[in-house]
């Protein structure tokens, strides 16, 4: 069965949903109370503490989709768990660290389900050029480095990266080799965030729909 959801929306630029943590973002979980949840929760972050690779195949469909190239199955998922080309555990534990979400106004369905929570939601702008901003008072910079002077700060909120602005004073220098990226905040203050507080929009996610009245992983895709 194919997941809802699975490529991202066209988004708008307004902020998705009101905050229950410290910025709009925020990890939070919207499916608690949903019939069969709890016992879902428990067992696939069980599954994946664990490692557990038969544990996460018995919530998960046989045709699953795992990428927009034609990977699917539970036993191409199989070997992506245990093989060390991908990052399949540390991407599943990272989704659900930030929380289940379901639809949003009209197109809420609680059959379908989602970790992120946020990927549920309709915000940001290009959903290749919209990043995450992955925690609380984290510095937008002047410049690439981290003794620059801080612009201003942001928590749990969404940017967008700035590709055609990727060198540093004619140094030729990329951001990715001085771990920062170039953004554009919501306001339009332009600077450089750190590499690891930013989290692409069509990073991976899990989509779960509820099939036959149980909880079941329909994907685990990453891009668009």
């Amino acid at each position: 069965m194919l997941a809802a959801g699975l490529a991202a929306a066209p988004a708008i630029a307004q902020t998705a949903g009101s905050a229950e943590g410290p910025g709009p973002l925020a990890p939070r979980d919207e499916c608690t109370g949903l019939p069969g949840y709890a016992e879902f929760h428990q067992r696939l972050e069980r599954a994946i503490s664990l490692r557990d690779a038969d544990a996460l195949i018995a919530l998960t469909d046989p045709d699953v989709t795992l990428d927009f190239g034609g990977g699917s199955g539970v036993e191409e998922l199989r070997k992506r768990l245990d093989g060390g080309a991908y990052n399949s555990w540390r991407n599943l534990a990272d989704a659900v660290r930030l929380g289940c979400g379901i639809g949003e106004d009209a197109a809420q369905d609680t059959d379908y389900i989602a970790f992120p929570w946020y990927f549920t939601k309709t915000f940001g702008g290009e959903v290749f050029e919209t990043v995450i901003v992955t925690g609380v008072d984290v510095p937008l910079r002047f410049a690439p480095a981290d003794d620059a002077r801080v612009i201003e700060r942001i928590s749990w909120d969404w940017a967008l990266v700035r590709y055609d602005d990727q060198y540093v004073d004619g140094a030729k220098a990329t951001d990715q080799q001085t771990g920062y990226q170039a953004v554009t905040t919501q306001d339009g203050a332009a600077g450089y965030i750190a590499d690891h507080a930013l989290r692409s929009i069509v990073d991976y996610r899990i989509a779960v729909n509820r099939i036959d009245g149980k909880w079941t992983i329909t994907a685990f895709v990453a891009g668009d």
